[in-house]
């Protein structure tokens, strides 16, 4: 059997970490003896399902005695600590194959793995994001792992792995989708809108505009805010709802408030039952100034759901004939009359199978294998 371990910072409901819990649920449990080291347990939603199902998680703050003091001091310490934990519980289970995410690379050089240790390293978002210029600590260090393990890039598209493979002159980068458990999206499994509505005191004649995804600068949610008030001036009907956490949460409540919007607009954090909240929702508004590929948009065009989103993401992430492209240079009035002037496709085209979690699990393990 293949040990196998997944690193990653922690296990919250951002795209890299849900991408992770769904591996683990659907990888082959005969053919890998599967690990997920985290750095931290903090706002983690789905560490009693992975436990419920037998997964070994390990969360290195548990290990840590002073974790929760504050300081600098206690910070600095904690830090080093961080690094050396990991190094033996990578030392201690000996994986055969260590795949990362999210910029944790330092921490897997100075674990320095026993030699034939397969690496992969998924990239969630735009290279040059990560290494802009090609320079900085993190760039230096995956650079080091290439050269020293080979270890091998899973991309999300085709463009992204062109870049990859100057960055780091390599040409073995692969792509592969990141999967979605489209059964948890099929209608019998879904909640009705209604009930849904109740129990978030939604008006039921609402139009309800969604966004799904942290509250980070990258995001947009300033102009999401601008776009939605302009809907509101036009459609008293109109409603806001908002999935996501992140440091620029409250940021965004002070515009809402400022805007006198907060009877109109919902924020839900930590949420497991995204389908049901995608449910309810009329369309789905993504004005993000720079993605990977967000697997909250295939979600939500399996919902049927009409998307507008900003031309600065992939076109890749296009499964359907649901998507209006918007440049983010046009107003946040051309947004809204887009979105209110929208007309529904009467046939909804969908081509998902290269999205499918089954479909995925399969390629990524003939990965593993080395059969691609």
């Amino acid at each position: 059997m293949i040990k196998l371990m997944h690193v990653i910072y922690g296990l919250n409901t951002g795209g890299a970490e849900t991408l992770v819990k769904d591996y683990a649920l659907k990888i082959d449990k005969s053919k890998f003896d599967l690990t997920i080291l985290c750095l931290t347990k903090k706002n983690s939603p789905y560490d009693l399902l992975l436990k419920d199902r037998n997964i070994n998680v390990i969360y290195v703050s548990d290990y840590q005695k002073y974790i929760n003091k504050k300081g600098v001091l206690f910070s600095l310490f904690n830090s080093i600590q961080r690094y050396f934990l990991v190094r033996k519980f990578i030392h201690k289970i000996r994986p055969d194959i260590i795949h990362s995410h999210l910029q944790i690379n330092p921490y897997i050089k100075f674990s320095k793995p026993v030699k034939g240790t397969k690496l992969f390293y998924t990239i969630h978002s735009d290279p040059e994001r990560y290494w802009p210029n090609k320079k900085g600590k993190d760039y230096k260090v995956t650079n080091y792992l290439v050269k020293k393990y080979n270890m091998r890039f899973i991309c999300l598209h085709e463009e992204m792995i062109k870049k990859v493979n100057e960055m780091f002159g390599v040409n073995n980068s692969l792509i592969l989708n990141n999967g979605i458990d489209f059964n948890r999206f099929d209608e019998k499994n879904v909640k009705d809108k209604s009930i849904i509505k109740n129990n978030l005191n939604i008006p039921q004649d609402s139009f309800v505009i969604g966004h799904v995804g942290r509250f980070i600068y990258e995001k947009n949610h300033t102009f999401l805010i601008d776009i939605f008030s302009q809907i509101y001036s036009k459609n008293k009907k109109a409603y806001l709802l908002m999935i996501g956490d992140g440091n620029k949460k409250d940021e965004i409540i002070s515009k809402i408030e400022s805007l006198h919007l907060e009877k109109r607009c919902l924020i839900l954090s930590k949420r497991s039952d995204i389908p049901d909240l995608l449910k309810i929702m009329d369309c789905f508004v993504f004005p993000s100034i720079i993605e990977g590929l967000p697997v909250t948009l295939i979600e939500a065009q399996k919902m049927k759901l009409p998307c507008f989103v900003s031309d600065s993401i992939s076109k890749y992430v296009t499964i359907s004939n649901l998507i209006t492209w918007l440049s983010l240079s046009e107003s946040d009035e051309k947004w809204a009359n887009m979105i209110l002037d929208y007309k529904t496709p009467d046939i909804v085209k969908l081509n998902d199978k290269d999205w499918d979690i089954n479909n995925v699990i399969k390629r990524l393990e003939n990965i593993y294998f080395g059969n691609l």
